[in-house]
């Protein structure tokens, strides 16, 4: 074997990037090779240099910089490589310029066989794995994302490659809010997703349609107590909020609205809560000890002067009672 090959191998041992067989074979060549001996040592004396070193603190305005370069590259996306390309480059960026002209070559040539093989087959439709209940439906997007390519053999001298990669594609969904998997999805992107709007218009989902929702399943609550109590957008928390007062009322969702009147920075939220916990009374249910020792705490100290005279004025009239 080439001797560069296990320089190469070297570096990669440092990432534990090489696979078993690599690695037995560059253990029979090291206890053999006094100068890729010495080479490893130094790799070693680096990379622990590097461990002591430390991260450096970020910079805030790099790292304004670089969020604004992201947004940036997302609004070019429709202009990306296509699947095929994105594949050839990143199998000819893995390894050294020394072999990439053969590897790729090698890879797109086994890349063409399988698209061939596709484009050849006869068509079939694409469908969700699980189609969705009742009258709702789901559909794969061509536009498939290549991610996490991981090569599991990158020697190409004897004329083939093996690797993995994940395959990520959008999925068309369509069908009633009482869909309990439409449900799932809404919940899902309400707690995960990073884009607030898209937060936004899954409690609104709910929100809207909350009278004619069947009872949603705790995972669905869950979720919406979740955003309420922690996600930074305050329309979000308002929307999560509007849509449990529709739900039957309950120890969670009593704590869930004792959390916003006590902690949340939003005054408009915390006029919210007490209003929603007031109304629990007038439907019949009585105030157990936790909502009053929570409305004696904002009487004196929440800064919101509605707030203060609201829960004066409750407490009074469960003294008068």
């Amino acid at each position: 074997m080439n001797h560069d090959q296990y320089k190469e191998w070297l570096q990669l041992l440092m990432y534990d990037e090489l696979t078993t067989e690599e690695h037995s074979t560059l253990d029979q060549h090291l206890s053999q090779c006094i100068e890729c001996q010495r080479e490893l040592e130094e790799l070693k004396e680096f990379h622990t240099t590097l461990a002591r070193a430390g991260s450096p603190a970020p910079n805030e305005h790099a790292l304004s910089e670089a969020r604004q370069s992201l947004r940036s590259a997302l609004k070019v996306r429709h202009s990306s490589p296509s699947l095929l390309n994105r594949l050839s480059d990143l199998v000819a960026d893995f390894v050294l310029p020394n072999y990439k002209t053969a590897l790729s070559g090698v890879a797109m040539l086994a890349i063409g066989i399988l698209v061939g093989r596709i484009a050849l087959s006869p068509t079939q439709p694409v469908t969700a794995e699980k189609p969705l209940a009742g009258n709702a439906s789901a559909s794969v997007d061509s536009d498939t994302r290549i991610t996490n390519v991981r090569f599991i053999d990158s020697d190409a001298s004897d004329g083939n490659v093996e690797f993995t990669f994940d395959a990520v594609a959008p999925v068309h969904v369509k069908g009633n809010i009482n869909d309990e998997r439409v449900q799932k999805v809404l919940a899902h992107a309400l707690i995960n997703d990073q884009n607030p709007g898209v937060r936004l218009r899954s409690v609104s989902a709910f929100q809207t349609h909350v009278q004619n929702l069947k009872l949603p399943d705790k995972e669905v609550k869950a979720a919406l107590i979740l955003a309420l109590k922690t996600d930074d957008n305050p329309g979000v928390r308002n929307e999560a909020l509007k849509t449990l007062q529709g739900f039957p009322f309950d120890e969670e969702i009593k704590q869930a609205f004792l959390h916003v009147l006590m902690r949340d920075k939003n005054p408009a939220l915390r006029i919210a809560a007490i209003n929603s916990l007031d109304s629990i009374r007038v439907q019949g249910q009585p105030r157990d000890k936790d909502v009053l020792d929570v409305l004696k705490e904002r009487m004196h100290s929440d800064d919101n002067n509605y707030i203060r005279i609201r829960a004066k004025s409750v407490l009074e009239e469960v003294r008068q009672q």
